[in-house]
């Protein structure tokens, strides 16, 4: 019998030092210039090959395991963009981030998942090219394929690396899980 083959890693959270936001884009996100700092907060992610499917298993209750879930659909991504073909992955999450909690849980994790896969499914693909599909994910998914601090500008997914800071935070969150995309933003200020 075969030998199984398996990559385990972790992925960070991030935190959002500052905000600025410029407005809406035309393109439905906002223009914003933000400051990601990785930090020491880490979800257990492991994929195993399989000879077809793209399979998820999350020990967080809550947290969906089909096709909605940005790491299956990182999955999904690299598969049909560089035509994989009888390679698939059993992808098994233990979840430390809260779900929902705006510190890039998903991201992070998706952005884990594209750089395992790139090595699981041998596809050598360069950095700039995973950066690219990181970018179609989701705007702060690229940040996770770069530095530990950076300024992000766009809508999140133009980075410039910076040199990380020293912080300490404590993060208090409600566990209700708020999507980025039903948060409107105030212009007044008010």
């Amino acid at each position: 019998m075969a030998k199984s083959m398996k990559i385990k890693f972790k992925t960070p959270a991030k935190i959002n030092l500052g905000l600025h936001i410029h407005g809406k884009r035309e393109d439905g996100f906002h223009e914003l210039e933000t400051i990601f700092q990785m930090v020491s907060l880490y979800d257990d992610v492991e994929l195993e090959l399989l000879s077809s499917g793209i399979k998820l298993e999350c020990d967080m209750p809550g947290v969906p395991t089909d096709d909605t879930n940005l790491v299956c659909k990182a999955a999904l991504l690299l598969r049909q963009s560089y035509q994989v073909e009888g390679k698939g992955v059993s992808i098994r999450l233990k979840k430390k981030i809260p779900f929902g909690a705006g510190l890039g849980g998903g991201s992070g994790n998706a952005a884990g998942v594209l750089m395992g896969l790139n090595r699981l499914w041998d596809l050598n693909i360069e950095r700039e090219k995973l950066l690219t599909l990181a970018a179609e994910l989701g705007s702060d998914v690229p940040f996770f394929l770069t530095s530990p601090c950076a300024l992000g500008m766009g809508r999140g997914e133009q980075l410039k690396a910076l040199k990380p800071c020293a912080v300490s935070w404590v993060s208090c969150c409600d566990f209700l899980g708020v999507s980025k995309s039903k948060i409107e933003v105030d212009k007044t200020g008010k």
